[in-house]
């Protein structure tokens, strides 16, 4: 694994729920984040809706229900189906998958080995080629070393630190979720109160996938590479307030294709990392992977599947996957 490959595995992290997939623009015309699914022997229509996960946002009924054919395409269907990612109630084999692997790569943590402290004579300094990099660094550490009571940061790796930040990007939905509403979150009391049955689409293991992808490859890298990883994060988790705004933005003007050009303009261009098989497995592989499970709930019943926008974005969409399974796929009309 390359060290573009790794530091992409680290970044994919940040940025689970602000990258779009596949190549290709939309083909419809100014398409929202409601579409029918039909034909391909289906007795009832089905929805495909995309979400968006919040990340700071409150989103407010208005905002959501304000989305053209939601409460007429929500009235009509019998279950409604989620990502299992953001499933905050998991099932137990999926409870245990992720603490298990939080468990094998975070161990160091609470008993650090060798791998987490720096060599003798070695500093943060020496790591990197441009003293702007250092300095961002040994700012941001120098803050998190003191909230964490850890005394000097730079007695631990980069690699130490690399992965307290990856923890706590993990885990920051369920903080961020506490204090505001996503859209994903807000449909799903809507749901319930409406007594319509609730399911997922995946049992909600990718973050910690990619946390094992993260932990078996951070050690192959020099210690160099390691803090330019560090650097790498740190900059990424500065990008994402720009980001999630912009992005919170043109979800709210119901829009697929400005998603998806602002997700172009901040450097998240679908199709250009041929090597990054950490955003395959976020992105187009569980693409994938729903599929199966989506075709069989909606030749049941008709359902809406809510998954996030991103998924709806590129020429391996989730729309796209569909259409080359013999379904109609349409956006629904805008008022």
């Amino acid at each position: 694994m390359t060290k573009k490959t790794i530091i992409t595995v680290l970044l994919a992290l940040l940025t689970m729920s602000a990258t779009s997939q596949g190549t290709g623009a939309m083909v419809d015309s100014n398409p929202g984040w409601l579409w029918e699914i039909s034909g391909n022997g289906l007795a009832q229509k089905s929805y495909l809706f995309g979400t968006c996960h919040g990340e700071g946002h409150n989103f407010t009924r208005e905002e959501v229900f304000g989305i053209s054919g939601l409460e007429a395409s929500l009235n009509s269907v019998k279950a409604v189906l989620f990502e299992g990612g953001l499933n905050p109630k998991k099932s137990e084999a999926d409870s245990i998958a992720i603490v298990e692997e939080v468990k094998k790569a975070t161990g160091f943590i609470s008993n650090p080995g060798p791998e987490c402290f720096m060599p003798e004579g070695k500093t943060y300094e020496s790591l990197f080629d441009s003293i702007k990099h250092f300095k961002m660094v040994d700012r941001v550490l120098t803050g998190l070393a003191e909230r964490m009571n850890d005394g000097e940061y730079s007695k631990k790796s980069p690699r130490y630190w690399c992965s307290i930040l990856i923890l706590a990007q993990l885990t920051r939905h369920g903080k961020i979720q506490s204090a505001v509403m996503s859209v994903d979150e807000l449909l799903k009391q809507e749901v319930q109160e409406r007594g319509i049955d609730v399911g997922y689409v995946e049992g909600g293991t990718v973050g910690a996938s990619v946390l094992s992808m993260f932990n078996n490859a951070i050690d192959t890298l020099s210690m160099k590479g390691q803090a330019e990883a560090l650097y790498r994060m740190m900059e990424g988790i500065a990008r994402q307030k720009k980001i999630f705004e912009g992005m919170t933005k043109a979800y709210l003007e119901n829009d697929t294709c400005k998603m998806e050009n602002f997700l172009r303009g901040e450097g998240f261009v679908p199709g250009t990392e041929d090597s990054d098989n950490s955003q395959r497995e976020i992105t187009l592989d569980r693409n994938v992977a729903w599929i199966p499970v989506i075709e069989q709930n909606i030749a049941l019943r008709p359902c809406m599947v809510a998954v996030g926008c991103r998924h709806l974005l590129g020429s391996e969409s989730l729309i796209a996957l569909l259409r080359r399974e013999g379904y109609t796929v349409e956006p629904v009309k805008k008022k």
